[in-house]
């Protein structure tokens, strides 16, 4: 059995890498060469200002040194992080398939942030998870063949669902982003898995759709973090509920 407790600490871990990863990666700032600094007066942070969730409770959401705000975008995201390695750990038997998925949660979530910001999902994180995905698939599978096929057939449905929805409304329904992401879950989603990722990926685009117009960030928003989601769900709950939903 997983230890949650433990899976849930290495989730704030991750977590605040994602956050170090979504804020640096879009900007075209250096992942680690340079050290993490406050992005309004530009002190270098010290171990102490790094601890997960800890450091940004304890000095009440604000830098230390000048007093600014600090975006609740690193809690949320150092939170998920957490949520998301517990459910895996809760869902997984071994720590080698969980450990795995955790790695691919972690690269989501900072697509997923990313996402939320700036309407891109970058393709150095779909690279970047393709060979965990594997990995995973080979474990399942003992082949890469259904993994590389499911990788196609999620190109395919994702171009036909781009350009399909341009020739019929003359806009795109999909962003190139979330095409290239529906190959890489073709990579981790096992064929009974697919029935119910569109149901699951479209109840969680509707609802992020109405969330974003509510707080009146226009019509268009970022469909990468609802097919993010889908895919957790998908990959962690029992093949018979899924069953179930997609009927």
């Amino acid at each position: 059995m997983i230890d949650l407790a433990l899976a849930a600490l290495l989730g704030l871990v991750a977590g605040s890498f994602a956050s170090a990863v979504s804020y640096r990666l879009p900007r075209g700032l250096p992942m680690v060469a340079a050290r993490s600094a406050c992005p309004q007066c530009g002190r270098a942070l010290a171990p102490l200002d790094l601890v997960p969730l800890l450091s940004w409770a304890a000095n009440r959401g604000r830098c230390r040194h000048c007093g600014a705000g600090v975006s609740w975008r690193y809690p949320l995201t150092e939170v998920a992080a957490a949520a998301a390695f517990v459910l895996i750990a809760w869902a997984e038997g071994s720590w080698l398939t969980a450990g795995l998925l955790m790695v691919v949660a972690t690269l989501l979530i900072t697509a997923a942030v990313i996402d939320l910001e700036f309407g891109i999902l970058p393709d150095k994180l779909h690279i970047a998870v393709a060979p965990f995905a594997l990995a995973y698939r080979w474990l399942l599978d003992a082949t890469l063949l259904p993994a590389l096929l499911g990788a196609g057939a999620g190109y395919a449905a994702g171009l036909a669902l781009l350009y399909g929805f341009k020739l019929m409304t003359g806009r795109e329904g999909l962003g190139r982003g979330d095409v290239k992401f529906l190959a890489v879950a073709g990579l981790l989603l096992q064929p009974e898995q697919w029935v119910a990722f569109p149901l699951i990926a479209g109840v969680a685009g509707v609802t992020t759709g109405l969330l974003w117009r509510a707080s009146g960030r226009g019509a268009e928003f970022p469909f990468g973090p609802a097919l993010i989601g889908a895919l957790f769900v998908c990959l962690l709950l029992p093949g018979n509920t899924l069953g179930t939903l997609g009927e």
